[in-house]
């Protein structure tokens, strides 16, 4: 029966250290100022809150069609043409082929009377009579 109370008292004895051990200190604040209570005046209570209306979601039509400026087996060279047509102010997307090369694209369509538009006009500038329509399905 001695143990038993030695085994109890060395239980609760570790207890009570373990628990003074887990208090919590108390934290100081770094800028005291913060803790200032703002005090509304009676006017600025009775004030009704403004609703917040949602606004309307405008969905961003799919591009569909896609002027092509160059297409690259190795995926690196792809992501080095996409910065720079970036640098230059395009919406550059890469789009991998099935035939393991990545096209790069430097602008995109959601109609297609737009993208044949805009391809002919390329086609007609010097330095880009190389650009062809990639159409995604």
């Amino acid at each position: 029966m001695n143990t038993s109370y030695k085994i109890l008292f060395i239980t609760f004895l570790s207890l009570a250290v373990g628990m003074s051990a887990c208090k919590e200190e108390k934290k100081t604040l770094k800028n005291p100022k913060a803790t200032k209570k703002i005090v509304k005046t009676k006017a600025e209570q009775k004030k009704p809150a403004k609703k917040l209306v949602p606004k309307a979601v405008v969905k961003k039509a799919i591009n569909k069609y896609f002027l092509i400026s160059a297409s690259f087996k190795n995926k690196n060279n792809a992501e080095r043409m996409q910065v720079k047509l970036e640098k230059n102010g395009f919406d550059s997307q890469i789009i991998p082929a099935p035939n393991n090369f990545y096209r790069v694209s430097y602008k995109g369509f959601s109609k297609r009377a737009e993208a044949f538009k805009e391809l002919k006009i390329a086609r007609n500038t010097q330095g880009k009579e190389n650009v062809w329509l990639h159409i995604k399905h």
